[in-house]
């Protein structure tokens, strides 16, 4: 190596150092280039952007909920949270539908959902959300209305508010997210109580703090099968939810709401993001198992697509024009090793044993529902959901 290489190959990582700046210590060494690039004015005295300008990107996406979720060291809350991930996940199976290119062509990785039966001389069909006994206003959906990715709000009561699913398809929209189309639910709410309220609690506790539902989001958990995107934190933060339990990451996200929580956390009073809590926090078992399976299935489709092996693909259209080798994680959320995974979920939620019935969350009002009522509740949910909720509870559009 020559002389002149010494000296390249020196101020380029001189000039990598000044890009990153250096570590000392426990913190960072401010570079020449972040002295010369200080926080703008009217920004310079936000709290937030203080503590993370000088920071490195894996310092800002972590959240040490040691600090800022405490109580999910108990194993009671833990238990807590695992119901109503199994309802949700109870939620999805039930509501089913993989078609997301049609009933008809191929899905390689999806042969179990297939009509068992085919009526004769008719082309192979795809099941859609198939229910046990359909009827009347039972129907069954061979149409994709949306993504197989749903929320469930829980008050902090520990009572079931609401449901949504994504509707993306249904609306021909790219922002119907379950958990964007669940905030607007809960604020439509307020003190308009509807057929879960009327019906099945007349007489029921009171809501928390006496307040209407949409007056409450900041003692609302969220729980979505996925980690939220950028919009979904944004109207979550806006909305002052207190905290969001996902049952699988989102790898396209790039921990969004991690970096949102850090950077939006409550001002003199006003809303923040939510805390950001995964599934393996909380002891279930399938956040690893979902993670695990989605990373295969993205392994897969892309060596199908280098070696062109349409037996491969996510998908084949009927006359095998159009062969889709897409990884993405919609994709994945239509197979079947994605399919039993919730279906695993849901049988949890009908066998699950308490190991902490009796517990009620410390300084809750008299009306917060112990575990064992908290379980009740979430299969009592379930029931009116099968019969009434279609893919999200009855919406006013």
């Amino acid at each position: 190596m020559s002389a002149d290489d010494d000296i390249n190959q020196s101020n380029d990582i001189a000039r990598t150092a000044g890009a990153i700046g250096v570590v000392a210590g426990d913190g960072l060494t401010p570079t020449p280039a972040e002295v010369a690039h200080p926080l703008p004015p009217g920004f310079d005295n936000q709290k937030p952007l203080i503590d993370n300008w000088n920071r490195q990107l894996n310092q800002i996406v972590e959240i040490d909920l040691q600090k800022d979720a405490p109580e999910l060291a108990e194993p009671a809350v833990r238990e807590r949270h695992r119901i109503y991930c199994y309802l949700l996940m109870k939620l999805i199976h039930r509501f089913w539908n993989g078609n997301k290119r049609g009933p008809h062509g191929t899905y390689p990785l999806r042969p179990l959902q297939k009509d068992v039966a085919p009526p004769p001389n008719k082309p192979q069909r795809y099941r859609g959300d198939m229910i046990a006994n359909p009827g009347g206003l039972r129907v069954n959906w061979d149409r994709y209305l949306g993504h197989n990715i749903a929320c469930l709000a829980v008050d902090g009561n520990g009572e079931v508010m609401d449901f949504d699913f994504n509707h993306n398809d249904l609306f021909r929209s790219s922002a119907e997210h379950a958990e964007a189309r669940i905030v607007r639910r809960l604020f439509s709410l307020t003190n308009i109580f509807d057929n879960w309220q009327t019906r099945l609690r007349r007489g029921h506790k009171p809501l928390v703090n006496a307040k209407p539902r949409a007056a409450s989001l900041h003692d609302v958990t969220l729980y979505t099968s996925l980690e939220s995107c950028a919009q979904c934190s944004g109207v979550m933060s806006l909305a002052g939810v207190k905290q969001i339990v996902y049952l699988q990451n989102d790898f396209t996200a790039y921990k969004i709401g991690n970096i949102m929580f850090n950077l939006a956390n409550p001002v003199a009073g006003a809303p923040g993001a939510p805390i950001p809590i995964p599934g393996s926090e909380i002891g279930l078992k399938h956040f690893k198992l979902l993670n695990d399976a989605n990373l295969e299935f993205v392994r897969k489709l892309n060596e199908a697509k280098a070696k062109n092996d349409s037996a491969g693909a996510f998908y084949i259209s009927p006359d095998k024009t159009f062969v889709d080798f897409d990884p993405g994680i919609t994709s994945f959320l239509c197979t079947d090793v994605s399919r039993d995974l919730f279906e695993d979920g849901a049988r949890s939620l009908d066998g699950m044993q308490l190991k902490h019935p009796d517990y009620r969350p410390p300084g809750t009002a008299a009306a917060a529902l112990t575990n064992a009522a908290c379980l009740q509740e979430a299969r009592d949910f379930y029931k009116y959901a099968d019969v009434e909720g279609y893919r999200g509870s009855p919406h006013k559009l």
